[in-house]
């Protein structure tokens, strides 16, 4: 069986849990025997505008035509990754791509001030620019760049995950007569709440009303797509995300032999609305007086950090926190290693892996009940994301008793040797069958 998965991002240039499941999805699938082509954009320069991305970042002065059209390349057997130019990221809003592309502008602009050679925006032999207007534009030019790239190739099923990909996956299907399977890790519901982007809205509409199936990431989800979208419940399939062993916890224990002087509490995830943050930060106030030195550590970027820096100023408690920013691969893991608590207050929550990561690391977790990882981690302790009490009450327990941490790290330990990548690939499969046959 051939598949052409359509997906945002791919380790290593990831910028939240969707580049994590993709990668473990498609190696699952992979040892399956499953042949998987993953079509992933490209941003100029990588994830980061300080990058200077208008100045050759493909290092190879490669023409229009190749950069239109992406390159092949094998991570493994029977896995390979099929990159299309497209300046575009997943969790990007309107006005997130209209503040990165205008920096990227600037800084092709400081650097040609200074006398630095930049390539100019290169333009497609329609004459069209390089970019598109909004980020509407983009997802459509995505999708006609992927058109063009794949629509020779061999394939059974198109696999499109988020709403990005959903133009492209219908187009394919429409050309090919191919099933199209539409996987949903989140809603513009949960990342907006009531306050919902309607032309996204309407594109995932779109997207899961012509798939042949639609895959949630957890009952939860499944729920959530139904009433947002009215889309038959015998056509969404609830396959949960999965987890690896973690194989660096005992050289980053080994690396930092002494544990903290004081009790750390982690957040780590976007810094946006649908992560609840603000939640987070109330409940941090209501910790201190009880537990002396305490260090609360919100990592990631997101609208929301600068507000959630003067909230804790405001509550008078911004010497006990951090915000160290956006931190990758092994900056992860170390964080993990520190943590004597980790916590999980979405407002809505598809899954939520880095529950499960923080699990892995044996760093007991506090979860909100409205997210899917609360499917398959029954030990962790929940909340409502609006209890600030009682999120404040669980964290006072957590950091004070060190037999009740030991006790959650170790039941939630043994759950997780049911939630796992091959899992959550059969299941998967089971879904392309069911479709095909």
């Amino acid at each position: 069986m051939k598949i052409l998965m359509l997906g945002w991002e791919y380790p290593p240039h990831i910028a939240g849990g969707l580049g994590t499941a993709c990668e473990g999805l498609t190696r699952g699938l992979a040892r399956l025997g499953i042949d998987v082509t993953f079509v992933v954009p490209r941003l100029h320069g990588g994830e980061d505008a300080g990058h200077m991305t208008l100045t050759d970042p493909y290092q190879g002065g490669r023409s229009w035509t190749e950069l239109e059209y992406g390159d092949i390349s094998w991570d493994e057997e029977h896995l390979q990754r099929l990159g299309i130019e497209a300046f575009l990221m997943p969790y990007w809003t309107e006005i997130e791509y209209k503040e990165r592309l205008e920096s990227v502008r600037h800084a092709a602009s400081v650097l040609t001030g200074a006398n630095v050679h930049v390539e100019p925006p290169p333009v497609a032999p329609s004459g069209r620019a390089h970019y598109g207007r909004d980020i509407f534009d983009e997802v459509a030019r995505y999708a006609r760049n992927t058109v063009a790239r794949v629509a020779g190739l061999e394939f059974d099923v198109i696999h499109a995950h988020d709403w990005m990909t959903y133009p492209a996956g219908i187009a394919l299907a429409e050309l090919t007569g191919k099933p199209l399977v539409a996987h949903v890790h989140s809603l513009e519901y949960d990342r907006s709440g009531t306050h919902v982007n309607q032309r996204i809205h309407q594109v995932e509409r779109a997207g899961l009303h012509r798939a042949n199936a639609v895959i949630a990431v957890s009952h939860y989800t499944k729920s959530v797509i139904h009433r947002e979208h009215g889309v038959p419940l015998d056509k969404i399939h609830a396959v949960h995300n999965g987890i690896y062993p973690a194989r660096a916890i005992e050289q980053y224990r080994a690396g930092h032999p002494e544990a903290p002087q004081h009790k750390v509490v982690l957040f780590l995830g976007r810094i946006t609305f649908q992560k609840g943050p603000d939640y987070f930060v109330r409940a941090a106030a209501k910790v201190v007086p009880h537990v002396p030195g305490v260090v609360f550590v919100m990592a990631g970027s997101g609208d929301m950090k600068g507000r959630m820096m003067e909230l804790a100023e405001t509550l008078g408690i911004l010497e006990h926190f951090e915000f160290p920013g956006f931190l990758r691969g092994k900056e992860v893991e170390e964080m993990y290693n520190l943590a004597d608590l980790y916590v999980m207050p979405s407002v809505s929550e598809p899954f939520g892996i880095s529950a499960l990561e923080a699990i892995n690391f044996d760093v007991p977790t506090l979860i909100s009940k409205q997210s899917g990882v609360a499917e398959v981690v029954g030990n962790s302790l929940k909340f409502d994301f609006w209890d600030v009490d009682r999120l404040a009450d669980l964290m006072i327990n957590g950091l004070i008793h060190e037999e009740l941490r030991a006790d959650m790290t170790a039941m939630a330990k043994l759950e997780l040797k049911n939630v796992r990548w091959d899992a959550s690939a059969s299941k998967t499969l089971e879904v392309y069958s069911g479709i095909l046959h």
